[in-house]
């Protein structure tokens, strides 16, 4: 390829996105440049837009949700070939550590992300190993396919909590992160309910996927989980809010015996009631990011209408107003549920 440079969004510093020139991305051996297609728009990307992730560095390439079209390879491509639709699984592993030679790879001690780490995808192209790449239908909309990794991290989260058919099911928090794990626990067999504290949260959750909702800030929240569960209780609880507080009550919603999984990220200490985690004997599971796995069981369930990934997008952009949308979607904050950049 002839072409030198592309264009990218950069995040110089917070609240400062600049669209402009940057080298095209070399090939190195075992990577594949990937054109992109699509782009959803992630929590994380508007904290770093906003000054408050935990561990991006500016300025930044954002970007982690992708789907595009393989433009070029270097090495084995297995069963791999250019022109071929793709997700990005954005998440570098170093293959060696205690985490990688278990095949926890998502727990790698220096993992990468893309967008995070190392420069992501909202951008024309980008750079990743060859087997971080996912082989899509060609019928399957690109902007469907850039939700494959936020759908996976909430796949992962109902994979580490083991859920199972006839599990009572407790999502907390029906922003992306939610309602993937609502999605996913039902595609699984579960009885699902969503409890937010936003009215706008719930109604999209129940008007737009017919998920039951509760309000966990409702004087009858207690007694309506105990009528649901028969006076039991969730067996399983997954908590993706990235609150503290919330964190600190999810296990007094828990049945005896039960599994408690903090998907959400926050940056202070997790803290639990002692005496309400030993008289139920729980298990408490941590669920980082995603597995490959994760990635594939995703792309099985859209494709066979478990999980209706394309009812979750609100907003679309093009490209070139890549920009003047991204601004215009944090203004608007939970009015845009999910919001996606086009490349063509």
């Amino acid at each position: 390829m002839s072409q030198k440079t592309m264009k990218a969004l950069v995040l110089e510093e917070a609240f400062h996105l600049n669209l402009k020139d940057v080298p095209l991305p070399e090939v190195p051996p075992g990577y594949a440049r990937v054109k992109m297609l699509a782009i959803s728009i992630c929590g994380s990307d508007i904290h770093a837009y906003r000054g408050n992730s935990l561990l991006l560095t500016y300025p930044r390439v954002l970007g982690h949700e992708l789907c595009g079209v393989i433009d070029e390879i270097n090495g084995a491509p297995g069963d791999l070939k250019v022109g071929d639709r793709v997700s990005v699984f954005p998440y570098l592993s170093c293959g060696s550590c205690v985490a990688c030679r278990q095949h926890r790879e998502n727990c790698c001690t220096s993992l990468k992300v893309l967008g995070v780490h190392v420069e992501g995808g909202i951008a024309e192209y980008v750079s990743v190993p060859i087997e971080n790449l996912l082989k899509v239908p060609e019928t399957m909309p690109p902007k469907v396919a850039a939700l494959i990794e936020p759908l996976s991290v909430s796949a992962h989260a109902v994979r580490r909590g083991k859920v199972a058919a006839g599990d009572h099911v407790l999502v907390l928090g029906a922003g992306p992160i939610g309602l993937g794990v609502a999605e996913a626990a039902k595609a699984a067999g579960a009885d699902v309910r969503v409890a937010d504290i936003s009215a706008t949260r719930r109604n999209f959750v129940a008007e737009r996927f017919g998920h039951v909702v509760m309000d966990p800030s409702a004087a009858d929240f207690d007694m309506e989980l105990r009528k649901w569960t028969h006076e039991d209780y969730p067996n399983k609880v997954i908590d993706s809010t990235g609150s503290k507080a919330s964190n600190s009550t999810a296990i007094n919603y828990l049945a005896a015996a039960g599994d408690l999984i903090f998907v959400g990220l926050q940056s202070d200490t997790l803290g639990l009631s002692d005496p309400s985690f030993h008289i139920r004997e729980a298990t408490v599971y941590a669920s980082r990011v995603a597995q490959m796995q994760d990635f594939r069981w995703v792309l099985d369930q859209i494709e066979s209408g478990n999980i209706r990934a394309e009812r979750m997008i609100t907003d679309v952009s093009d490209f070139a107003h890549a920009k003047e949308s991204f601004e215009e979607w944090v203004s608007r904050g939970g009015a845009v549920f999910k919001g996606i950049i086009e490349v063509e």
